[in-house]
């Protein structure tokens, strides 16, 4: 898959095309970069995805990045940072909630991808938790 980086493009633009070949993956932006195998404080996300790329690049330029399936987690984060100054993380889906991959960076995104889907599937109920106040 390609993605074409203009200046002019939103962040929520490419988050919507990387979603269309990933559907239980997103891809956050943040204003620092970080270490390989770690997260990203939350305070550094950016949550104004109206804003353009242009905004928030080291070296605002355009062109193309070629995303692969089978390319690890941490590639493709690496991609962002090295060809366009973009700090980016790449977050599964789990349930209901959003994991920041980090720990599994050595996973293809395909597969980061089937294990958010299989995750979607299962029905994770409201378990009360066990009161050992109440046993004898």
């Amino acid at each position: 898959m390609k993605i074409e980086l203009g200046t002019e493009k939103t962040i929520a633009e490419v988050q919507r095309e990387f979603g269309t070949l990933f559907s239980a993956l997103s891809l956050q932006f943040f204003t620092k970069k970080h270490e390989a195998y770690k997260g990203s404080p939350a305070k550094f996300m950016i949550q104004d995805t109206s804003q353009k790329l242009v905004e928030i690049e080291k070296h605002p330029h355009s062109g193309s990045l070629y995303i692969e399936p089978e390319m690890p987690t941490w590639q493709l984060e690496r991609l962002f940072e090295e060809a366009f100054g973009l700090h980016v993380q790449v977050f599964r889906k789990s349930g209901n909630t959003w994991l920041e991959t980090s720990v599994s960076d050595d996973l293809t995104l395909e597969t980061q991808n089937v294990k958010g889907l299989q995750s979607m599937r299962h029905h994770f109920d409201q378990v009360d938790p066990l009161d050992y106040r109440e046993q004898d």
